[in-house]
């Protein structure tokens, strides 16, 4: 039996949902999906979608340490897939996001480049160029 997978969807706490909204917008091209106002008449929390994959972005509920921009990297990278990976690098270069890890063809099979957003998260873009019976991992890994 054939199961549709469940689809995650990081929330991001961040001290101004309106700095990392339009960060994902303006320069990686998300959509605005919903948002919803705090009683300060700042954003409190909303969802940005990009080819379906979607990132929740919010103030935290309850003060917690690391929520500024540029607090240090993240304990979690973030890897959303794309129909064109070299295209959309392109378009990411174009908008002026430095790229963290360059596009390479990886051996498990995808291509794939990094960003980090202005909160420190790291986020994947990648395409799957070959399946699984076509890797070779290198010396030394063992798949199992």
């Amino acid at each position: 039996m054939s199961e549709t997978p469940a689809q995650i969807i990081p929330n991001l706490f961040v001290d101004s949902v309106e700095t990392e909204r339009n960060f994902y917008i303006d320069k990686l091209g998300f959509e605005h999906m919903m948002g919803m106002v705090g009683k300060d008449g700042k954003l409190e929390f909303c969802i940005v979608m990009r080819n379906g994959a979607m990132i929740m972005l919010g103030r935290p509920p309850v003060p917690m340490d690391g929520t500024g921009e540029k607090g240090g990297p993240r304990p979690v990278w973030i890897y959303v897939q794309v129909p064109d990976v070299d295209k959309y690098h392109a378009e990411v270069q174009k908008n002026g996001v430095p790229v963290i890890d360059a596009l390479t063809t990886q051996w498990w099979g995808d291509r794939n480049f990094s960003v980090d957003d202005p909160y420190g998260y790291r986020i994947w873009f990648y395409q799957t160029v070959k399946s699984f019976d076509q890797i070779e991992p290198p010396a030394g890994v063992t798949l199992v």
